[in-house]
């Protein structure tokens, strides 16, 4: 019987299977869903920190796009994924803010469900019309609305959706009224906003920029207070007719809630560590966005004001939950 106490002492220093577990973490591929088609603003940034992300885990850091219903089938499909690090989610201010105000029911909360991990990025939109377009500033558009109301149609990647917000704003500080037209992401918003078959949109920066260079679209102005060095020249909304207009939204990476504090902790880092990378704020300022790299508590507290600060927002500018 004296050998128990020490058989004891023994068993409880031996770390648990769940404790190991992390402690190896990562021996697998990591997934980060993407809720959006290939080739928009979250998608693109999410592919220039993912191999960065798989040199310091050791591990393929793969990404699985899940488009659909303002990004919703996404973020659903990680907040039900096992608490493990494996599967994350590259959210943004519509699937982890907007989506709150916009639809009356979610099938997921974005309060309780994710565990904030990284924020990377920060950034406005840019206002743009096809390259032929009869509109060539911010004031013909208003002016066509203010004489022919809900004439005028603009692309977004659904309710709630950044492009959807900024619209929303500009028709409510404007007291005009224009049509949304709704498609599962940006590329087929830029499709078909080149091709005639709506007006203008308010697209991310990463995802007009290259079309505007190439020719393609107008840009009429930024969303931002201040011009974005990577559209040169094109000037605040504030400062073309709309005096306050201000829409700047984020990007991040969560992970389900419940994921062990060493693993939420060491994604946290790692990838604050990769958003902070000099060449990797040159690559995102190229695409008009700001490098952030708050992780973990502190970009939950952007998440936390975010809500509180939108809701309001978004019923002054008179959007109805669905």
């Amino acid at each position: 019987m004296r050998f128990w106490p020490t058989i004891l002492a023994l068993l409880c220093a031996l770390p648990t299977a769940g404790a190991r577990a992390q402690s190896d973490y990562p021996t697998r591929p990591v997934t980060i869903v993407v809720p959006y088609t290939a080739g928009g603003g979250v998608d693109t940034v999410t592919r220039i920190i993912a191999p960065l992300l798989a040199k310091r885990l050791g591990q393929a850091v793969l990404i699985d796009n899940r488009p659909g219903v303002s990004g919703m089938v996404g973020s659903q499909l990680v907040a039900r994924a096992k608490p493990d690090g494996y599967t994350l989610l590259a959210g943004n201010t519509t699937t982890n803010v907007s989506n709150l105000f916009v639809y009356k029911t979610l099938p997921y909360d974005p309060r309780k469900d994710f565990e904030p991990i990284t924020m990377v990025d920060s950034g406005p939109c840019v206002l743009v019309v096809a390259a032929d377009s009869r509109f060539n500033s911010v004031q013909d558009i208003i002016d066509e609305l203010k004489a022919h109301p809900d004439a005028l149609t603009y692309g977004t990647s659904g309710n709630g959706s950044f492009h959807h917000m900024s619209a929303s704003l500009f028709q409510s500080m404007t007291h005009t009224k224009m049509r949304q037209i709704a498609y599962k992401g940006s590329p087929n918003v830029m499709t078909d906003l080149m091709g005639g078959r709506i007006d203008m949109a308010f697209e991310v920066i990463p995802v007009a920029e290259p079309l505007i260079k190439a020719g393609r679209l107008k840009a009429l102005a930024v969303t931002s207070k201040h011009e974005m060095a990577a559209l040169p020249g094109v000037r605040p909304v504030a400062d073309l007719g709309i005096p306050g207009f201000e829409m700047v939204a984020w990007k991040g990476i969560f992970a389900p809630a419940g994921t062990p504090d060493p693993i939420a902790q060491k994604l946290g880092k790692d990838i604050s560590e990769i958003v902070r990378m000099p060449e990797v704020r040159k690559r995102l300022e190229a695409l008009g966005v700001n490098a952030d790299g708050r992780h973990n508590a502190d970009f939950g507290k952007v998440v936390q004001s975010d809500i509180a600060y939108w809701g309001p927002i978004l019923h002054g500018a008179g959007v109805v939950p669905e």
